[in-house]
């Protein structure tokens, strides 16, 4: 009765893929196949070019970027359907298929725990949800590391970044999070988020948990521009 309800609704208000706005079949679920297919996936375990982005900045152990980010691309199109239209089970997906790549490659296979980016207060109350921490969960439910989201704090609303140099963005999240826990203590932490630019706020979070006694720090995004 209820997969006749569900069927029922989705002829009325069909369920559309958020890639291509095509209806998606029976068989899909939060992405259509033809979209999942042509992921632009850049995940190799010798593309160091992330990693070298921050190279004089932060020691980092690893450094990987799942999704290539292109204006107007595939994986804006997603990104803006979790971030913008609420697509909350989207992002786990995405981070369950980033996670499934990293298993292929035996990526931060030494990693400790898993840290999502976190939100302000104030923003994830408009919000709703932490669109970096569905993410990690999709994440780490394949890798099967543990997960803390609550270790680190967002201590100051920041505006957003978007249209600022490099220098804008740094002065924007510097001081800005907070180890309210020694649960990272000698620990190997996975920073994850969704997309990178500069990279000043995986920065500043990746100090800020390297001060507070962490052993080292890697970093996962699910896009990089």
């Amino acid at each position: 009765m209820l997969d006749f309800l569900k069927d029922a609704a989705n002829l009325v208000f069909p369920c559309t893929c958020p890639g291509c706005n095509r209806p998606l079949l029976k068989t899909e679920e939060f992405i259509c196949l033809h979209c999942q297919t042509n992921l632009p996936n850049r995940l190799n375990f010798k593309n160091e070019d992330l990693k070298q982005r921050f190279y004089g900045r932060i020691q980092l152990e690893e450094a990987y970027g799942f999704l290539l980010f292109k204006n107007q691309g595939l994986t804006q199109k997603l990104l803006h359907a979790i971030k913008y239209n609420g697509n909350q089970e989207l992002a786990k997906e995405l981070g369950c298929l980033f996670g499934v790549s990293c298993q292929q490659l035996s990526l931060f296979s030494s990693v400790d725990v898993v840290v999502p980016i976190p939100l302000h207060k104030s923003k994830y109350r408009l919000r709703g949800f932490n669109q970096s921490a569905l993410i990690a969960e999709g994440l780490v439910s394949v890798l099967a590391i543990e997960m803390d989201n609550k270790a680190v704090i967002r201590k100051v609303k920041t505006t957003t970044q978007t249209k600022k140099t490099r220098a804008e963005r740094w002065k924007n999240v510097d001081n800005t999070f907070e180890v309210v826990s020694n649960h990272l203590e000698n620990k190997h932490v996975l920073l994850v988020d969704d997309v990178i630019t500069t990279g000043a706020t995986l920065e500043s979070c990746g100090q800020t948990i390297l001060a507070s006694g962490a052993s080292k720090i890697s970093i996962a995004c699910l896009a990089l521009a």
